[in-house]
């Protein structure tokens, strides 16, 4: 298990911060890094140095740790500490099950409603993703996947659904972050536009399959990852998605089109 030596320098301190709910922003601060992998798998958390870092209490820190922990990102071990999750096969497929679930029902509905707005708005981020994956920033690319599928869950205006899509993401894209080959880029930005036409041909059925292979692509290559870099995974029985999404997923319901 890995040593919590880092600085936290990524860390914004909070008198840099603009006014709100100091354990959100420190929840989004760790949320970021360790799906950026500044904090990979494994890391011990030092609650002091985060409190120095940020010149914070340790109160608004401790209640940091508890979201993210409900979010499956950090284990709180009694006795020992708050370390990084490692990243479960097992839990994988149960995010993207998730994923598929509510995102394919999502693109259904875009695809029967058909509205001119947001299929510009997705054809203007598939031509963005583009422009960046010729400059090959894969940062930038990074967000633009995240904003396009945020913008395939905006107009159905569900707060849960994004939170539940969220919390999956979050559990799935730090993975993703050491797959992002120029390859895996450019073959899921083709699987973004084939989603994207298939939605104005307002084809709901297909657009929905089509999201489906496209989050499907991620178990192949994670268990091709998984091979080069074990010491990031496990392979145990799973911890069950957070407690909050499987209860939300039982009462998902198929969605109305209008």
């Amino acid at each position: 298990m890995a040593t919590a030596e880092t600085t936290y320098s990524f860390l914004t301190p909070a008198s840099e911060l603009t006014r709100g709910s100091m354990a959100a922003e420190v929840a989004s601060q760790l949320r970021d890094a360790i799906v950026s992998l500044k904090l990979p798998p494994g890391t011990m958390l030092d609650k002091a140095q985060i409190c120095a870092r940020l010149g914070v209490s340790r109160s608004p820190v401790a209640e940091a740790f508890a979201r993210l922990e409900a979010e499956g990102l950090l284990e709180i071990l009694p006795q020992r500490g708050t370390v990084v999750s490692f990243i479960s096969f097992a839990e994988i497929r149960e995010y993207i099950f998730i994923r598929k679930a509510l995102e394919g029902e999502a693109v259904r509905i875009c695809a029967a409603r058909r509205a001119p707005e947001v299929i510009e708005r997705l054809r203007a981020n598939i031509a963005a993703q583009r422009d960046v994956a010729a400059a090959e920033n894969r940062d930038a690319f990074h967000k633009l996947d995240l904003e396009f599928h945020e913008q395939l869950l905006a107009p159905l205006g569900y707060k849960r659904m994004k939170a539940m899509v969220d919390t999956a993401r979050n559990n799935l894209d730090r993975a993703r972050q050491m797959t992002n080959t120029m390859r895996r880029i450019a073959l899921g930005i083709e699987e973004h536009a084939e989603i994207v036409e298939l939605i104005a041909a307002g084809k709901a059925d297909r657009a929905a399959r089509a999201m489906h292979r496209h989050l499907e692509g991620m178990i192949s290559e994670l268990e091709a990852l998984a091979s080069e870099r074990p010491e990031l995974f496990i392979r145990p029985a799973p911890r069950r998605a957070p407690a909050a999404v499987i209860h939300q997923l039982a009462t998902i319901r198929r969605l109305p089109s209008t």
